[in-house]
């Protein structure tokens, strides 16, 4: 009989990996299986609200059951999703005291405010990350040299964690300040809230008055016209008061589609500095410290091994670590051998990943739409040729760890902003167009030899 708790640990862990960290965070979190029956293949999934049960019903059920399936052999045919609202203390205060400037000093509880697991001393510094770990290292100190201060890079390359390391840091220089860490769906989320309670000005006291404010993901601000209002006049407040304020994207403010030109300045005021993919040097030392951190012996070259196949993303390295812990733990004297490791990124689909180029998925798309390489890569604009180029580029970035500059020249030298707007139709089209869904399966699956 498979433990509740342990699956569902293991299945956040799998969904934390596949999803960007605004999604896991708002939709995987809160989540929780209350129950599961194998014999009945039924599963039971808690969640805090209406959007949240929506988007499981659509978008996650799908994968919970693939996780399932692939981690315990459990077959589910039915994904019972059923809302259960949480009941939040909204405000918590971080000491009591008649001061009334230390009384103010409040920090808005979230689901997920900072972890104090996120400090500078864990976080493994190399030549791709360091410019942006000294300039959070030295705004969590109060400078304001840096201010404001935009980390921008791809996903699990560090940029959340050194936010919060930021506030976290900066909570210890000075317990007296006031710190607010939020996603910036989750800034969205109060300010809708407080639109329809009538409690904007009580949400803007709570922001406005912050002496760092932490913002994950302002790329989600796009398109959100009086959200990012109400962003900008913060924004504007907080700096006023000589607050400090720290974002993270995954790209520069101007490429951000459908941001107020306004607030592309004005995040263009301090430092904008990007965190790239680990080097092989600090690849090796990030798995060295968890493995020091875990007590966990892993021989050397099982440990640069894995430093050479997984180059994406820390958080890929991380999961693959979390698997040769396990098996660590249980191998005794045997330790963990190589084809341990090989085992565990076959599993994760990891291996593959780097085997797949930009040119075999435009191969393949082209053939499965009966194009020329010629046309898929070239400026026709008709419809015909169009959509499969853009389900193409949408193959790659999500198929490959090719950057969209990368891709872009792969595609007869095409924008980076062209690949990016192409992934982002093709991601939101899927959700709807069942037909697109299944075809990109099939590519897929043609693309992985399956």
């Amino acid at each position: 009989m498979v433990e509740r708790n342990k699956l569902w640990s293991v299945i956040a862990d799998r969904f934390e990996q596949t999803l960007e960290r605004p999604s896991y965070e708002t939709f995987i979190q809160p989540a929780r299986l209350a129950n599961f029956d194998e014999n009945g293949h039924t599963a039971v999934i808690e969640v805090p609200n209406k959007l949240s049960r929506d988007r499981w019903l659509n978008t996650y059920s799908q994968q919970f059951t693939t996780f399932a399936f692939e981690t315990n052999q459990m077959l589910l045919s039915n994904i019972e999703v059923r809302i259960v609202e949480p009941v939040v203390d909204l405000f918590e205060e971080i000491d009591k005291t008649d001061n009334p400037e230390i009384a103010r000093k409040q920090v808005l509880k979230h689901g997920n405010n900072l972890d104090p697991k996120y400090i500078f001393d864990t976080f493994v510094v190399g030549a791709t990350n360091k410019l942006a770990h000294g300039a959070a290292l030295a705004v969590s100190e109060g400078s304001l040299e840096y201010n404001p201060l935009l980390i921008y890079g791809g996903v699990g390359l560090g940029k959340t964690h050194l936010m919060q390391a930021t506030g976290n840091n900066a909570l210890k220089e000075n317990p007296n300040q006031k710190v607010l860490y939020v996603t910036s769906e989750q800034f969205t989320n109060d300010f809708i809230s407080a639109v329809r309670n009538g409690t904007t000005e009580k949400l803007r006291d709570e922001y406005r008055s912050a002496d760092l404010l932490l913002v994950d993901d302002v790329q989600f601000l796009s398109g959100k016209e009086s959200t990012q209002e109400e962003f900008f006049h913060t924004f504007n407040d907080i700096l006023g008061h000589n607050g400090r304020i720290v974002m993270t994207s995954d790209r520069l403010p101007k490429d951000i589609p459908d941001l107020q030109d306004r607030l592309v300045s004005r995040f263009q005021w301090g430092l904008s500095v990007d965190i790239n993919k680990p080097d092989f040097e600090t690849r090796i030392a990030i798995l060295l410290e968890k493995a020091e951190k875990e007590h966990i012996d892993v021989d050397r070259n099982v440990i640069e091994y894995i430093a050479k196949q997984v180059d994406s993303n820390v958080r890929e390295l991380e999961g693959v670590f979390k698997r040769v812990s396990v098996i660590a733990k249980f191998a005794g004297n045997a330790g963990v051998t190589i084809d341990d490791a090989t085992k565990i990124l076959a599993d994760l689909d990891i291996a593959r990943k780097s085997e797949i180029t930009i040119a075999f998925i435009q191969e393949t798309v082209a053939k499965y739409y009966g194009l020329s390489i010629v046309d898929l890569k070239g400026k026709k604009r008709n419809k015909e040729i169009v959509m499969p180029r853009q389900i193409a580029m949408y193959l790659a970035r999500d198929m490959t760890d090719n950057s969209l500059p990368n891709i872009g020249r792969e595609f007869g030298g095409k924008d980076h902003t062209t690949v990016m707007h192409a992934t982002e139709k093709i991601a939101t089209e899927i959700e709807k167009d069942s037909a697109l869904q299944k075809n990109i399966n099939t590519l897929k699956q043609q693309i992985n030899g399956e």
